[in-house]
């Protein structure tokens, strides 16, 4: 019993361990459970060694779909709950409810505009250790202000992230295809190469 136990650990392990958790954390932080578990389905259980682990378990296919759901979103969940992002959005709360905060999105932007040139100060004086934390003081701004705007700055941060990558890829192809090295290439050429890739997209 505890062999066959170990199997059925060992090929739940399997696949969580093979599942894309890029792909699959963007669809949990949309909140779309049906596109979630259509790509579990479409994507592993559809394969023999995962037949072979729901006929094991004595489970419907829909009740393992289930379960590795809530594994998922229960991973991503206690992530996000330790991720820097939410310590900031929290603590952002925990100001407004006792009522510190800005009173619209154009003083917020105005603090924004202060603590750039303090970064601006902070460059020029070369003072790393003010440069991190002026840094710092501007992200948590920009954190404010979505907050005000009730954006998700977790998903901003994402699209920025995506856009980048999606960008970057598209560069290295333009870079290959004109047989260009970009550890060689000038920085004119690089930044040339970023305009055609983000033209294209």
């Amino acid at each position: 019993m505890r062999t066959n136990n170990n199997n059925l650990i060992n090929s739940l392990i399997s696949l969580l361990t093979n599942v894309d958790l890029k792909k699959t954390k963007d669809i949990v932080s949309k909140q779309d459970k049906k596109v979630l578990l259509d790509y579990i389905n479409k994507e592993f259980l559809n394969l023999n060694e995962y037949k072979t682990l729901i006929k094991d378990i004595k489970l419907e296919k829909e009740d393992v779909l289930e379960i590795l759901y809530q594994i998922l979103t229960l991973f991503y969940d206690s992530t996000e709950k330790y991720s820097n992002t939410s310590v900031t959005e929290q603590l952002i709360k925990e100001a407004n409810n006792k009522g510190f905060t800005w009173p619209n999105s154009n003083s917020c932007f105005n603090k924004i505009e202060e603590e750039f040139t303090e970064l601006k100060k902070a460059i020029k004086k070369n003072d790393e250790s003010n440069i991190k934390e002026e840094i710092g003081d501007l992200l948590f701004t920009l954190h404010c202000y979505a907050n005000i705007k009730k954006f998700n700055f977790e998903q901003i941060l994402n699209n920025a992230n995506t856009k980048f990558e999606e960008r970057y890829k598209k560069l290295l192809d333009i870079a290959k295809s004109k047989n260009i090295d970009l550890a060689t290439c000038s920085s004119k050429i690089k930044e040339e190469l970023w305009k055609i890739a983000k033209k294209t997209l």
